[in-house]
């Protein structure tokens, strides 16, 4: 924990998806200051014609969830999204207004599986 899922449209350049993952992973790990052995990056891909938004907004839209456990300040988790803007927004050219975040915060008796888990 954390995870991110990063859903973007199909017509992301494909030579740049394994690197804007790892530099966005890097980005969580500085951030949040987490041991470099936690968190997952997952990038979901759909195809353009099967996005839809209103009409002043690009449909190359891009989702970000967060999920991770509670308690951390608002400030950082405005800093992280922030982070994960610009990144986005640098690999993709997906303008900001364009760039959608949700946090999910999970407490950690609701998590279950990967090598920090307490259960």
């Amino acid at each position: 924990m954390p995870h991110l899922i990063i859903h973007v449209s199909n017509l992301m350049d494909e030579g740049a998806k394994v690197a804007f993952l790892k530099r966005t992973r890097e980005v969580v790990i500085e951030t949040l200051r987490l041991d470099p052995i936690t968190g997952h990056v997952i990038l979901y891909e759909s195809p353009h014609k099967h996005r839809c938004t209103y009409a002043d907004r690009d449909p190359n839209f891009v989702l970000v969830e967060v999920f991770m456990h509670p308690g951390r300040r608002p400030d950082l988790k405005a800093h992280l999204i922030e982070r994960i803007t610009y990144l986005i927004n640098q690999y993709t050219g997906v303008d900001s207004k364009n760039i959608h975040a949700v946090i999910h915060e999970i407490p950690p008796d609701d998590y279950f599986g990967g090598i920090t888990h307490q259960h």
